[in-house]
């Protein structure tokens, strides 16, 4: 054998040695990042039961998303999210849940067909998470609008001396949030509970003025709780495996989830 044949063979077994311990981690060697694995049609066979073809559809759709886009560079990744999510339509609450402020699941928004700007930001949130987008560098921001409305964007916060980027149901570009100075800011909030009370004079004075640890906001675990629950059903139509992965899960930072 020659010394050439034995090295191809030598890369070969290694190769094949260490094979597995990427697909038990879910890391995609090519990119080095975490990947999403694809569900199983039995997933989308039983939303059809439960929910209606379209309802199904539509799904799928968003999951074929997430696969052909997890690996970009995550500037266009928001930009991909932002539009894809904003083509949702903005159903007012009481007109789709008979109720006052209802914060939506992914999964109800997208088989329902609708929502209002927390349920179009929540969608976000979560593609970008099963993108492979760190928890920490994402979260919500209640505002005010120009026209004296309440309404909430989801925030991509780079690193802390960077200004985040808003992703907007209301506005198709992705600006960084020095460029959004027609929405003043009154706080805003983290997975892991906590929340941001903010001052904005609507100008060139947007500051934190506190910070809260752990907060319990209600709506937010409630639809945690939801999805969980949800998630949690349909894992009997993929395998057995989870729709959401468990590094998705294992960064969702659980301590706001107990709350009135």
């Amino acid at each position: 054998m020659t010394p050439y044949m034995k090295k191809i063979i030598q890369t070969i077994v290694f190769g094949l040695l260490i094979m597995p311990a990427y697909l038990l981690s879910g890391i995609n060697p090519a990119f080095g990042k975490n990947e999403f694995v694809p569900w199983e049609d039995g997933v989308f066979a039983e939303v059809g039961k439960k929910h209606g073809d379209a309802a199904a559809a539509r799904l799928r759709k968003v999951h074929d998303f997430i696969i052909a886009n997890q690996f970009k560079p995550v500037k266009e990744q928001l930009e991909l999210i932002n539009d894809f999510s904003n083509r949702l339509p903005w159903i007012a609450d009481p007109d789709i849940w008979k109720r006052e402020d209802y914060w939506a699941t992914p999964f109800e928004t997208i088989t329902t067909f609708g929502g209002d700007c927390e349920d179009i930001a929540i969608v976000k949130y979560m593609l970008l998470r099963l993108m492979g987008i760190p928890d920490d560098k994402l979260g919500f921001a209640y505002v005010q609008t120009s026209s004296k409305e309440r309404h909430m964007v989801l925030i991509y916060k780079e690193a802390r001396n960077i200004p985040g980027l808003i992703l907007d149901n209301q506005n198709p570009d992705v600006l960084s949030a020095k460029k959004r100075r027609d929405l003043l800011a009154i706080y805003a909030f983290k997975n892991d509970g906590t929340l941001y009370l903010i001052t904005d004079d609507g100008k060139s004075d947007r500051k934190v003025k506190a910070k809260i640890e752990d907060k319990k906001l209600a709506k937010w675990a409630s639809a945690k709780e939801r999805s969980r629950k949800n998630t949690a059903y349909y894992e009997q139509f993929n395998a057995g495996r989870p729709l959401v992965p468990k590094w998705v899960s294992a960064q969702s930072g659980d301590k706001s989830v107990r709350g009135k």
